[in-house]
């Protein structure tokens, strides 16, 4: 591995996606399949994993005016998807276009189940009926990679693979050259130049941040907080800006925004976190962008480093990324805003992962924007422990000395305990609350 490493992978996990990672698959299977099932729409089937079932439950649909669920999700890819657009599927649906998925929910039938039996940590499969066409298409280990197509009974494509070749990012990464270290050494003196895909983050989830704050979108997380400022009940304090530009993302993302979010990792939460968290330390610091840029791309490269550590379960895992390792990241861009050295950081990570350990997903939902901003809330009070030379030991719990060690640690509580069980505890309780649509 060599220094270019850290700006591939700059370029390979961070990339702009329109809407929440549930319904934007939901749509893009929906579009894929309606390319080759012409005809009256009689059925549609969907089968996914636990988090994939839940998460496009309570997530506004782009372009839908803040309207949710896998049938609409799934239905508005049918009427006008564009499969080509990938991750913005969503990009050209119109009013008349979700009048007309409605309608299509109302007149055919529509059915959605959990299956975790695959073993796949990312799994999804729509089957579309038509009176003349019959195609299936499956997406595997990532939100926007389909892996299997069959049209009337006909294999067209089939790239699957069994669950112990699953995609695993962090295979053949040198962790003795990915480390905190050396990411931070690039981050402080790589040419500018090797900032672009920072530079195109802000400017995207600037936008994205902004309809959170200016609209009431999800929870209203970062609005609320904002409007206590100017009632006189929260200090306008640096503290307070960067919880509000790190959060409004999130709420404006949960709630349905119709602007893209440049992604992190797979995760657009967690993009819109680790992007606004460093920007707004920046902003509110008054340093030079290219200052911004360098924390925005630590920060970045921080998430993916500790999302890999996770394995398989880089891109969905059974605990809480956004809380637990998007927040940290943030928090740790803050900290390289306001000169903290690697081994702080190291501390302040290990302290900042262990508050949030265990923490659940329970799928994608307006809630998230909270979770997110009561966690980064606790990173930054371990960023400004950590200045002091305060942390969590290694005698308490999951912790270790070392980050690595700590969130390897972290894994084995996942991997052991968490995987698959939450997701069936989570689905039962979605069919009882008759949630499902």
């Amino acid at each position: 591995m060599s220094m270019s490493i850290f700006r591939e992978l700059l370029d390979k996990e961070a990339s702009p996606a329109l809407g929440c990672t549930e319904p934007m698959m939901f749509a893009l299977a929906g579009a894929i399949t309606r390319k080759h099932a012409t005809g009256t729409v009689k059925r549609v089937d969907m089968v996914g994993c636990g988090l994939m079932v839940t998460g496009v439950q309570a997530v506004g649909i782009p372009n839908t005016g803040g309207k949710t669920g896998a049938y609409l999700s799934a239905a508005v890819g049918i009427i006008n998807g564009d499969a080509d657009a990938c991750k913005e599927v969503l990009h050209n649906i119109r009013p008349e276009d979700v009048v007309a998925a409605e309608e299509l929910v109302k007149n055919a039938e529509f059915t959605l189940d959990m299956d975790n039996s695959t073993g796949k940590q990312v799994y999804f499969k729509l089957t579309l009926t038509t009176d003349q066409h019959v195609a299936t298409v499956i997406f595997e280990d990532e939100h926007h990679t389909w892996t299997y197509l069959e049209v009337d009974n006909k294999v067209v494509v089939d790239n699957r693979k069994p669950a112990g070749e699953m995609l695993i990012p962090a295979d053949g990464v040198d962790w003795n050259e990915f480390t905190i270290e050396n990411i931070y050494n690039w981050c402080k003196t790589a040419d500018i130049s090797e900032f672009g895909r920072a530079r195109e983050a802000v400017a995207m989830n600037t936008a994205l941040a902004k309809d959170g704050i200016e609209n009431p979108r999800g929870l209203q997380t970062a609005r609320v907080l904002m409007q206590n400022i100017e009632s006189g009940f929260v200090a306008g304090d640096e503290l307070t800006h960067v919880l509000i530009w790190a959060t409004a993302g999130a709420d404006a993302r949960m709630g349905g925004s119709d602007y893209p979010a440049m992604v992190s990792t797979a995760s657009g939460n967690q993009g819109a976190m680790v992007v606004m968290g460093p920007w707004a330390s920046a902003e509110y610091r008054k340093c030079s962008e290219e200052e911004g840029y360098r924390a925005v791309a630590f920060a970045l490269l921080l998430n993916t480093y500790l999302k890999y550590l996770s394995r398989e379960f880089v891109y969905m895992p059974p605990t809480c990324s956004c809380a637990a390792t998007s927040a940290p990241a943030a928090a740790a861009g803050v900290a390289f805003i306001h000169g903290l050295n690697p081994q702080q950081i190291n501390d302040m990570l290990c302290t900042s992962m262990i508050h949030m350990a265990g923490v659940v997903c329970d799928g994608a939902k307006p809630s998230c924007a909270f979770r997110m901003f009561t966690s980064l809330f606790g990173c930054i009070e371990a960023m400004m422990m950590a200045e002091k030379g305060i942390r969590a030991s290694n005698v308490e719990g999951f912790v270790h000395d070392d980050l690595k060690v700590t969130v390897e640690n972290l894994y084995r509580l996942q991997h052991d305990v968490l995987h698959n069980k939450v997701d069936s505890i989570l689905w039962d309780i979605v069919k009882e609350q008759k949630v499902i649509h």
